[in-house]
């Protein structure tokens, strides 16, 4: 498998360092081509094209990375199961960055696929020609409860952490007697072997201590079965049975207690039950990032929404995806990744020389995982990820499916230096070597039904059906579509309160194992349900809507009679219709219709649920038009769009949002008095001065204060500027900010502005001196000025200027929640368009503040973002009112 090289070829790659550290750049506003991750696919993409691209195009690539270390992540698996040292799983990130590329080290805030840009967590947009996601997975162990408070200590520990998988080895040790659990999760996970090695890794290292007679092991996966592809399966199978090894199928890790030792599993039919360990080893849960997860790139499982051959995106055409944030129907390992990476590369590159045509390389599916079995030994599991077919690579001259020392030997020695010393610079392709693989191209007549379940569902539901000896082929087809993961049928549940899914057509014996899951199903058709026999102990409700492709236009009977079945349909509650589209728009309608909610809220609210109908769909303009016709349309409080400024006006009083394009994404708010003429700017931005002042002379308003939710460090107040403009203008700050201002306010304090009073409310967390101002005007809901405190679907970060996680939490929650429903949120900072939100709406659909606080802490602890740009400067200036030394 490894060949000599020539000495040429040898000497350019064997040595990564002789080509010089990347260094992070300043970024451009336009790059040829951006990359989102520094991961291995992110390096390997890049590295690949910038060795096929002529030099003075290296710098059009740009690579989206904030991390300073890289990691290779197989090499956990040791650290865990054979005591290796962590640290050699790590590389600073400007040693395996390729130099030539433009490293970006910020974050990926969000994408907006219809521009061609992205933003980056510290404000800035970036617009590309091509986007490359290469995002990877985020470990969810908030998701199990009971398992983030608990992770590297009571004897639970994971080899899915650069921090937390030395502790495996620990727990593996200090393991003498009783039971061991190891898990695996119902999500895709990084390589999917990996639950099962540690496991046999752990067996072999008790044997090896003379304890394991006194040591009962279990392997509980929620998957129906041990591996995906069945040629190793009844392999591993085999393994695990020889080891004493008990394989619990199809039941899943739902809640860890750690003072108890306990964890509690949930069986496909139902069944609860729990158990006692002295040892946990757990696979968390997993997903493509949150700000992935949150974009239009997705399908309706939240992954990148990619053709399986070409890696390019099903409806952004100039957007490529591999690696394990893909929707690729392939185990997620790195050998995938080294077989995907040229294909990308070969697409794009058709892309950049104006070829689109040819940019129809195809990737075939192939994966491995090297299974470590304990005793030195290796089963090097090389298959089709879509077939579900053996692939070997050394048959006939070895049986792969048999554990072997040489294979140990590899994955021991040879494959972590392969991957230092080859794919940083653009060399590695797998089971190919430093050989660049063929490329198969894509026949033109392929297609896909998007609701039907992927290749590899359809190969591991075969698989399940020859494992079942004794049983009918209809049983064992039954059993496997039982435990289907729902959203790959394209069946979608959104975040909201109610227990509501959304979903297209299915095939019959699938919907006959979903159907239990629910008590309710609603048909939107005007024919009877064409597998209502499979619908057994549902309540069915059919009501008519027209389809966009009818030609027919639904109305408002039709909303009525939706809206009606929705209200006396039980909960869980599955809607249907052909498509999934006018499934969303019932939703919406029903949620807009018993929320008050009114036509521009209800977009926004279908933005936030990512409703296909509303935001992907092109030929549902009727539906939406549809659903918002029956609402009302709001006043200007509710206008939707940044260029919008005026949003709320009435003859006593006015309220002004103003966005600071200059890079913060900063909110200015100018309120004022009518009849008295004073008025106040919230959160002003240095250089936007001449604006604010001239729209409040606009207005008649003279500005009596201006005031700043906390000591901001992403820019420079304009305070003292506008006090040299007009002396008339104070100053106001919180006292706790510690900063000088004319005014520092305590908790409870009122700003008086004309017949009108901004009451001062401390929400520290973001730092420690955060205020919310309150404005009460009669007959008009109240209005909050949260700062960085609460911003629209999100908070400002905890993790300086005194920031706190928890007390931010219980700022929001006991301070910000507790004012009435309808109290309009109007935010320091924006990244995505959005103006204004209520408290209703962020109790509910905030994706960090609607969680615990214990997994609100964890979330705000992982985000590890870069400090703002502006740090530096902005914080000491604004300690003195926006005065630069």
């Amino acid at each position: 498998m490894f060949v000599s090289l020539s000495m040429k070829r040898g000497f350019m790659t064997i040595s990564r360092q002789l080509a010089g550290d990347a260094s992070p750049c300043v970024p451009a506003s336009k790059y040829r081509v951006v990359i989102v991750g520094g991961g291995s696919a992110g390096v390997s993409v890049a590295s690949q094209l910038v060795r096929k691209l002529p030099s003075q195009y290296h710098q059009e690539v740009a690579v989206v990375e904030p991390e300073n270390q890289h990691m290779y992540q197989p090499y956990w698996t040791m650290v865990g199961g054979l005591g290796l040292d962590v640290r050699n799983s790590a590389r600073a990130m400007a040693k395996v960055m390729p130099p030539e590329v433009q490293w970006i080290k910020d974050r990926c805030l969000s994408f907006e696929p219809e521009r061609n840009k992205l933003t980056l967590a510290g404000g800035m947009e970036l617009e590309y020609d091509i986007l490359v996601v290469a995002a990877g997975l985020q470990q969810n162990f908030g998701l199990v409860p009971g398992l983030a408070e608990t992770i590297g200590k009571n004897g639970v520990a994971s080899i899915y952490s650069y921090d937390h998988s030395p502790m495996v080895w620990q727990n593996i040790l200090a393991t003498r007697k009783g039971k061991a659990i190891f898990t695996n999760p119902g999500t895709a996970v990084n390589c999917g072997g990996a639950p099962q090695k540690i496991a046999y890794l752990a067996e072999a290292a008790w044997r090896s201590q003379g304890v394991r007679s006194a040591i009962d092991i279990d392997f509980f996966t929620a998957s129906p079965g041990i591996f995906a592809c069945p040629t190793y399966r009844d392999v591993l199978e085999q393994v695990m049975e020889e080891k004493g090894i008990r394989p619990h199928v199809k039941t899943n890790l739902i809640e860890v207690d750690g003072e108890r030792r306990t964890a509690t599993f949930e069986r496909a039919g139902g069944e609860v039950i729990t158990s006692e360990f002295n040892f946990l080893h757990v696979t968390p849960p997993m997903s493509a990032p949150d700000f992935v997860r949150e974009s239009l790139l997705v399908n309706a499982s939240g992954y990148v929404d990619v053709d399986k051959d070409t890696c390019r995106h099903n409806r952004f055409g100039n957007v490529f995806s591999l690696g394990d944030c893909s929707s690729l129907p392939t185990s997620k390992t790195y050998s995938a990744i080294s077989s995907q990476s040229p294909v990308v590369v070969n697409n794009v590159l058709a892309m950049l020389h104006g070829k689109p045509q040819q940019a129809n390389a195809a990737y075939d599916g192939y994966t491995a995982c090297p299974v470590l079995v304990g005793d030195s030994k290796l089963l090097l599991a090389e298959f089709n990820g879509y077939t579900m077919d053996a692939t070997p690579t050394f048959a006939p001259f070895l049986d792969q499916t048999k554990p072997n020392w040489l294979f140990y030997f590899m994955k021991r020695f040879v494959f972590e230096q392969a991957y230092w010393h080859f794919m940083p610079i653009g060399r590695w392709y797998g089971k190919y070597t430093v050989f660049e693989p063929p490329i198969r191209h894509k026949r033109v007549s392929e297609s896909e039904n998007p609701f039907s379940p992927t290749p590899s569902e359809q190969a591991a539901l075969k698989a399940e059906v020859a494992s079942h000896q004794g049983s009918s082929t209809q049983a064992s087809v039954d059993s496997s579509a039982s435990f289907i993961k729902p959203e790959l049928l394209g069946i979608k549940t959104p975040e909201i309160p109610g227990n509501i899914s959304l979903a297209g057509e299915m095939p019959a014996e699938v919907l006959s194992q979903i159907a239990p899951r629910y008590k309710g199903w609603l048909y939107l058709a005007d024919v009877e349900h064409p597998h209502r026999e499979a619908l057994t102990g549902c309540q069915v409700e059919i009501v008519h809507v027209p389809s966009p492709s009818s030609g027919a236009s639904p109305s408002t009977s039709h909303a009525e009679a939706v809206v009606a079945a929705m209200d006396k349909l039980p909960r869980p509650l599955l809607v249907q219709c052909k498509s999934g589209t006018r499934a969303g728009a019932a939703l919406l309608l029903w949620l807009a219709k018993t929320k008050a909610k009114n036509a521009v809220s209800a977009s926004l609210l279908a933005q936030d649920l990512d409703l296909d109908f509303f935001t992907r769909c092109t030929e549902c303009g009727p539906i939406r038009d549809w659903v918002l016709a029956q609402l009302e349309h709001g006043h200007t409080t509710e206008l939707a769009g940044a260029a919008k400024k005026s949003l709320q006006a009435s003859p006593s009083h006015v309220i002004h949002q103003l966005f600071d394009h200059q890079g913060s994404s900063t909110f200015t708010y100018l309120l004022g008095c009518t009849s008295s003429g004073e008025g106040l700017l919230i959160d002003p931005v240095l250089g936007m001065q001449e604006r604010d002042m001239s729209l409040a002379a606009e207005l008649g308003l003279r500005i009596k204060y201006a005031v700043n939710t906390h000591c901001h460090a992403d820019h420079i107040t304009s305070g003292s500027v506008l006090k040299k403009m007009d002396p008339h203008v104070q100053t106001v700050i919180s006292a706790a900010s510690g900063a000088d201002a004319d005014m520092k306010l305590q908790d409870g304090d009122a700003l008086q502005f004309g017949n009108f009073s901004l009451k001062a409310m401390a929400t520290p967390g973001h730092t420690d001196g955060c205020m919310t101002f309150v404005l009460e005007v009669p007959e008009t809901p109240k209005a909050a000025f949260t700062g960085d405190a609460l911003l629209i679907r999100g908070c400002g970060r905890t993790d300086f200027q005194m920031g706190n996680s928890e007390m931010l939490y219980d700022s929001v929650h006991q301070r910000i929640f507790s004012l009435p429903s309808d109290t309009r949120i109007y935010p320091g900072h924006d990244y995505k368009g959005r103006n204004t939100s209520t408290v209703e709406e962020e109790k509910q659909f905030n994706p960090r503040l609607s969680k615990s606080k214990a997994e609100f802490v964890k979330i705000m602890a992982e985000l590890k973002l870069p400090n703002p740009k502006m740090m530096d400067v902005a914080v000491p200036a604004n300690m003195k009112c926006g005065v630069q030394d």
